[in-house]
């Protein structure tokens, strides 16, 4: 016992000690005379001179570093070419701690921390000036030899001008500078790719943003911009904040199915989505018995994914109407409207869907594989009755068109479901005992 009371009062002092990483951020844009480096030197690294460098890849005079530290606060100041020249603070203002003769910048450390930009010799940014820092985590994403790139809305331009830089542990950082009010959406890519495929798939998770899922300075906006510092930290592809990556879940095989009886005519079929970069031709569709419907199975992560059925490399593409029951199986951002579907953790195929209709082209009758249920009214608008004849209690499950379950009820003879509510469009009901079931397509209207 007196052993392990031992190892504990050894291990305690260490809890706040955890290694952090800590991002140094210092503008040098005010500075007059020459250097070729500049250094951070602090208590944590016995202000040894040249032991950290600053980097600016960018070459705009804005300095960074990001540097384990595993004590909870720390003196520190910025230096130039080792100690060659160094920082003269001022006693008493707001980022320093003076002890005897010494004045040094100070900052306490409550784990990972970005530390805000500031400019030489002084507690403030730049006069107007305000340091973004983006930190990604690309852990479960394999990165290109081409490297990650912060990209997107009016600020971040295109693939190729903002690439970010490692710093540890498969993390990946930009800090820029920008004139206060500054606003932009932006989103990350794991490779230098023009055509925009090696961007991050958000699509449906809460931190997707805008016309093309993008990620949002939350809190701000066009009319409001940035007034201080703005520091995001997150992982590719997710919502994190805190610049950890879930561990990502396994991919399953997911079979589409096209009836092209009703589309224009073409030479090759393919889906077209966020699954494959909205490639024209990445995904081909064939149809082995020659019935019209084609298929393609792919190997998809969980999660929600935008998709059209289109022919020809985009020659051909399926087109739809929101204001109508197209609204049923698509997604509307901006001006547009692609189907939507929500993968979830097991193999499946996916129903077959009509060219530019949502369900699939033969009717929206019953399809009953008992005879002992009944299904009515179809089309239905108010309410829908189950009527079961096996003489045994049975459940009714209702699913939209993505396959997410809307309603459940348990029932003797009869069941009546109140769909007057429920949104227009297609669904699926299912019906079962133990020994009985009955499938069936149903339309609001």
């Amino acid at each position: 016992m007196k052993k392990i009371y031992a190892l504990l009062m050894l291990c305690l002092p260490m809890l706040g000690f955890a290694q952090k990483d800590v991002t140094f951020i210092v503008d040098m844009r005010g500075y007059t005379g020459s250097y070729n480096g500049v250094y951070v030197n602090g208590d944590y690294n016995s202000w040894c001179g040249s032991c950290n460098p600053m980097s600016d890849p960018e070459g705009d005079s804005v300095w960074t570093a990001t540097l384990p530290i595993s004590a909870d606060s720390i003196e520190y100041k910025f230096t130039l070419d080792g100690w060659t020249g160094q920082e003269n603070l001022t006693s008493g203002t707001s980022c320093t701690k003076t002890t005897g003769i010494y004045t040094n910048r100070f900052a306490v450390l409550n784990g990972d921390t970005i530390l805000p930009g500031v400019a030489w010799e002084s507690c403030a940014a730049m006069p107007g000036q305000v340091y973004m820092t983006f930190q990604v985590n690309m852990e479960y994403t394999a990165v290109d030899t081409t490297g990650v790139w912060l990209a997107g809305g009016t600020g971040f331009a295109t693939p190729g001008v903002n690439e970010m830089y490692p710093i540890g542990d498969s993390v990946y950082s930009k800090t820029l500078p920008a004139d206060t009010g500054f606003y932009s959406m932006f989103t990350f890519l794991s490779a230098n790719d023009p055509s925009w495929g090696a961007k991050e798939n958000i699509v449906g998770k809460p931190c997707a943003a805008g016309t093309y899922s993008d990620r949002d300075m939350v809190g701000y906006s066009a009319t409001m911009g940035l007034m201080s510092d703005f520091h995001y930290r997150t992982c590719f592809g997710e919502c994190t904040t805190d610049g950890t990556c879930p561990v990502p879940a396994t991919p399953v095989n997911v079979t589409f199915q096209s009836d092209r009886s009703n589309s224009p005519s073409f030479t090759t079929a393919y889906i077209s989505g966020t699954m494959n970069g909205w490639s024209g031709d990445a995904n081909m569709m064939s149809d082995a018995d020659g019935d019209g419907v084609y298929d393609v199975t792919l190997s998809l992560l969980p999660g929600s994914y935008e998709f059209k059925f289109t022919a020809d490399n985009w020659a051909v593409q399926e087109n739809f109407d929101p204001t109508t029951a197209d609204s049923v199986c698509t997604l509307t951002t901006g001006s547009f409207t692609n189907r939507f579907i929500t993968i979830g953790q097991a193999d499946t195929t996916l129903d077959v869907q009509c060219w530019e209709e949502c369900g699939p082209c033969s009717g929206i009758g019953v399809e009953e594989f008992a005879a002992e249920f009944s299904v009515k009214p179809n089309p239905a608008s108010d309410l829908l009755i189950i009527e079961n004849t096996t003489g045994t209690r049975s459940t009714v499950v209702m699913y939209n068109i993505t396959g997410a379950k809307v309603l459940e009820q348990s029932f003797d003879a009869e069941a009546r479901l109140d769909v007057a509510a429920m949104p227009r469009g297609m669904y699926i009901v299912r019906v079962q005992n133990g020994s009985t079931e009955s499938t069936v397509r149903v339309a609001l209207k």
